[in-house]
């Protein structure tokens, strides 16, 4: 069985598979959690209303609304190996699809702008999709990756909460998740011959706000009897986290949102390090 057949078997069936009741609560908290940089950041490209973008791994689907919103002379491709929460009524810009992006591809020069959030930390053969993204761009065309970094679990002050976070970051890095891929980003962008590289830092974890509490209780209750299951945590331990969670006395710090942004070079232009903005 290959590595990729494994990957979207994991993702059928694993943490964070649709088919689970608190999936799409999930996503959109997630969407909650981090819609308000993701836009303010996009804002920043100055999107023409005729551009043709791309949004990977597009989960419930805010983020493709939110371009199609934008782009009423241009289109909106939203893909996602599970589309099923994303509506493709929600604008004539929008088309939805069904895709692996470890077996598929689109043409070089397709879209003035490709985005994904936390997918990029799930393909096993990043690099080589990485690749294939910045071809799909056009001359000028941006590419923003935003993934999760995930700080070491034995670092929290609250014991509770190191029990868990250990037995959750032990449950991802089995299903393929690279929990340090977004810290590099920023350097394989440049490699990749983008220009214009940048990236900036979200905190997340316990105690930033009330949503990432709440995306942090869903996360146990979804997670939680798997986590038992593989002996990773007892029913014990779920619940003095959750306990946690409910009354965290102060901010703990577990994960930063790396979102990195280059520009494919112009055809007149050679590639090489330009200054670190957005534009």
């Amino acid at each position: 069985m290959s590595e990729t057949t494994l990957t979207a078997e994991a993702y059928a069936t694993g943490l964070l598979n649709k088919d689970l009741p608190t999936e799409v609560s999930r996503l959109r908290l997630l969407e909650q959690t981090y819609d308000p940089g993701t836009f303010a950041l996009l804002e920043k490209l100055d999107i023409d209303p005729s551009w043709q973008c791309l949004e990977l791994g597009a989960g419930a689907g805010s983020v493709a609304y939110w371009l199609a919103d934008r782009v009423p002379y241009g289109g909106v491709v939203a893909a996602d190996l599970d589309p099923r929460f994303i509506d493709a009524d929600h604008s004539p810009q929008l088309s939805v699809r069904r895709m692996d992006l470890n077996e598929e591809d689109f043409a070089p020069g397709s879209f003035d702008l490709v985005h994904a959030r936390a997918v990029f930390m799930h393909l096993p053969r990043r690099e080589e999709v990485l690749q294939r993204a910045v071809s799909w761009l056009r001359p000028g065309g941006r590419l923003v990756l935003e993934d999760v970094y995930f700080l070491p679990a034995e670092d929290s002050p609250y014991p509770e909460w190191r029990q868990a976070q250990r037995a959750w970051l032990t449950a991802l890095a089995a299903q393929g998740i690279d929990l340090a891929w977004a810290r590099r980003t920023p350097s394989r962008f440049a490699a990749a011959g983008l220009e214009s590289v940048g990236v900036a830092v979200t905190p997340g974890g316990l105690g930033i706000d009330a949503v990432q509490d709440e995306l942090l209780r869903i996360r146990l209750l979804q997670s939680g009897h798997s986590l038992v299951d593989a002996g990773l945590l007892t029913e014990a331990q779920i619940d003095r986290a959750r306990t946690l969670v409910a009354h965290v006395p102060a901010p703990d710090v577990s994960t930063f949102l790396y979102s990195s942004w280059g520009r494919r070079p112009t055809a007149d232009r050679a590639v090489g390090p330009g200054p670190r903005d957005i534009a």
